[in-house]
């Protein structure tokens, strides 16, 4: 009977991630072809609407807002926008976070965002973060050159702590954004299972 259970459980952790994960996939792609299919018949007759040209000119539209955007005229205008949402009530919240989240997954190494070990308790425990702000000019207190800002997010959990942690406690670590943060909030199983499966072989 363990064993039913086991084998069932493991057929259920295969099965349910990627039946959720294409249907997620399969859901943003509909809506953005209901959303923009109008868009395209507006700008040409119906006969050269083809299924998914709809998604094609969502993926160009957002390509062109980028380099609009990194325009001085266009990216002033923007950052106007952006007050504007930073400053309405409860919007800015959302916004706010919703903004800095995808701006930490979008930047390059270069800019400051990767993956370090950070020693908190003085042994043989660290902790995975993120730095999020190499120079955070906010601070006023004495020795704040001396210190980053670091994300430490928490395990199976949608949250984290952002610490002030000095540099000499900080180790960089040969890891992708990406890759970290899913090691993290997966506690490590996915690199567990990951070197099981190797051994298997």
């Amino acid at each position: 009977m363990a064993n039913i259970t086991s084998t069932f459980l493991r057929g259920l952790t295969a099965v349910v991630p990627a039946v959720l994960t294409i249907w997620i996939v399969v859901w943003l792609a509909r809506s953005a072809e209901a959303l923009l299919r109008p868009i395209f018949l507006f700008l040409l007759p119906e006969q050269f609407y083809l299924p998914g040209l709809g998604l094609l000119l969502a993926v160009v539209a957002i390509y062109v807002v980028g380099v609009l955007v990194n325009s001085f005229l266009v990216g002033r205008l923007w950052d106007s926008v952006q007050r504007i949402f930073e400053e309405l009530p409860l919007v800015k919240t959302v916004y706010n976070a919703l903004s800095d989240f995808f701006d930490f997954f979008s930047r390059r190494p270069s800019d400051g965002a990767f993956v370090v070990s950070v020693d908190l308790f003085d042994n043989d425990t660290r902790l995975i973060g993120f730095v999020t702000d190499a120079t955070p000019t906010v601070l006023a207190e004495p020795g704040a050159e001396e210190q980053v800002a670091v994300y430490l997010p928490l395990s199976y959990q949608i949250g984290g702590m952002t610490l002030l942690v000095n540099r000499s406690r900080l180790t960089a670590l040969d890891l992708r954004v990406e890759e970290a943060m899913r090691l993290v909030l997966t506690a490590g199983i996915q690199r567990r299972k990951n070197s099981d499966a190797g051994r298997e072989r």
